[in-house]
């Protein structure tokens, strides 16, 4: 096999995609993702006239911020096959800057969704970066619906510095159609700005905000007169946030989705408010400063939740996990997803309280949990059911660190009665792989049982968007 270098793989590529193309005379969606290059370094400019004209939504990443303003030129003479189709715009940015986000708004007539994501390597210039400059062009996209502007992922602690709440306020002002608003790493922003796209944007029905560190729980008062059709509120790692924010959006009664992750001045009084929330499906409380107490709520509580959250929550106790389960509310027949990951006092009782009270749960995460033995799993590895196999598809036991060194023997299908028959996901982590002498091997349960991937990687849940070679599967 010949050697390729970065620049012949691409011509190689170019050319399929373009023969690819040949027969799509009616293609709307297209995503281009290279996620392990670096910005700029993929050619998206000789790749561009071979788009077909009939696209309405397209995905690039990554794409350096000089690239994305040839893709899309100002002027009329220079636009780009598809600038009169394209709805929805997804970038993958080095950096988001107002000259940019100019060229997309002034470019892109028809758009109604757009994703701009960047991650600086350091912090970013302030004469070449998103300003207040930068909202109000996107004032004048008076049709958008979806917008999505996020910096700092994978643990980047650069932030939009020149961006406050008069930004906002002009955002808010323009763009009053907005259905999805996320925002991620505006420091800047206070509450004033928050509050005004809630409160302008009537129709808005989900709002996510990350890593603003001047968010309040100022932003969500009076949330009965605004925004009523939201449905999802995602306030990720708001350091300022407390109880008073959970019982603020109890008021909205169609909220299905309510993630407050990293917010860790949410306590037991919260709880209480969003456990009446009966369209209530997703509840995210991870690293929260809740007790056995706001369990006991949430499990007495009209919630139909299928994807909880507890991780980190290092208060809790198995009494709270069976007040959770055994209250008198629903929880335990819909619970689907359950992450109890890092939480010191979790022990074999709770997991035997999960397999017994859970008719339907099909993932769990007890990552960090260093209480869990081998007895408890082979509880929760038995078809209790029914249905000839165990409900659960995912199971992560990373760093659990007193289960045996013959513990995969409990995913071996030659055990008598088979356990964790159905199982699709099992997540161990390094510490596992690297003992020595234990029976079976990863290699073995793998051979043996198709279909089932085992990841040593310490990757979240069902490896997502991971591209490494510690996943094995057969």
């Amino acid at each position: 096999m010949a050697n390729l270098n970065g620049s012949e793989h691409f011509v190689i590529c170019r050319k399929s995609i373009a023969h690819m193309f040949k027969g799509c005379d009616y293609l709307e969606n297209l995503s281009l993702k290279f996620p392990l290059l670096a910005p700029g370094s993929v050619d998206f400019d000789s790749l561009v006239p071979v788009i077909p004209s009939t696209i309405k939504v397209l995905l690039l990443m990554p794409v350096a911020n000089w690239q994305a303003k040839k893709l899309f030129p100002i002027s009329p003479s220079l636009k780009t096959p598809f600038s009169d189709s394209l709805e929805s715009l997804s970038l993958v940015l080095d950096i988001i800057t107002d000259e940019l986000v100019t060229f997309i708004t002034r470019s892109l007539s028809n758009l109604l969704e757009l994703c701009l994501e960047d991650n600086p390597g350091s912090e970013a210039d302030l004469d070449n970066d998103l300003t207040n400059i930068g909202l109000q062009a996107l004032g004048l996209c008076q049709n958008l619906t979806h917008l999505s502007l996020t910096r700092g992922k994978q643990g980047c602690s650069s932030t939009f510095r020149r961006v406050n709440d008069f930004g906002l306020l002009m955002l808010a002002e323009g763009c009053k159609q907005l259905q999805t608003i996320r925002l991620g790493g505006f420091s800047k922003v206070r509450d004033a700005g928050y509050a005004a796209l809630l409160h302008s944007c009537k129709d808005l029905r989900k709002f996510e905000v990350s890593t603003a560190s001047c968010l309040s729980d100022l932003t969500c008062l009076d949330l009965d007169e605004a925004a009523t059709k939201i449905t999802e509120v995602r306030l990720l790692s708001c350091g300022l946030l407390t109880s008073e924010t959970a019982i603020s959006l109890s008021s909205c009664t169609n909220l299905e989705v309510l993630d407050l992750s990293g917010c860790r001045s949410i306590a037991d009084s919260g709880l209480s408010s969003i456990s009446q929330l009966s369209k209530l499906t997703l509840l995210d409380l991870a690293g929260a400063d809740i007790t056995d107490a706001g369990l006991s709520a949430l499990g007495n509580g009209s919630c139909p939740i299928s994807s909880l959250c507890l991780r980190s929550c290092r208060r809790i106790t198995n009494n709270g996990i069976a007040s959770l389960l055994c209250g008198s509310g629903t929880i335990n027949k819909t619970l689907v997803a359950f992450d109890i990951g890092n939480v010191p006092r979790i022990s074999g009782r709770a997991v035997t309280l999960i397999a017994k009270n859970c008719e339907r749960i099909s993932s769990l995460c007890l990552r960090n949990c260093v209480l869990i033995t081998d007895p408890c799993l082979e509880t929760l590895g038995l078809d209790r059911h029914g249905s000839g196999k165990s409900t659960l598809r995912m199971i992560d036991l990373s760093y659990c660190t007193r289960l045996s060194r013959n513990f995969l023997r409990l995913f071996d299908p030659l055990v008598d009665p088979p356990l964790f028959r159905g199982l699709r996901w099992l997540g161990v982590g390094k510490n596992v792989l690297e003992r020595r002498g234990g029976s079976p091997t990863v290699a073995e349960i793998l051979e043996r049982k198709p279909g089932l991937t085992i990841c040593g990687s310490n990757c979240e849940m069902g490896c997502r968007n991971q591209c490494h070679p510690d996943v094995r599967t057969l």
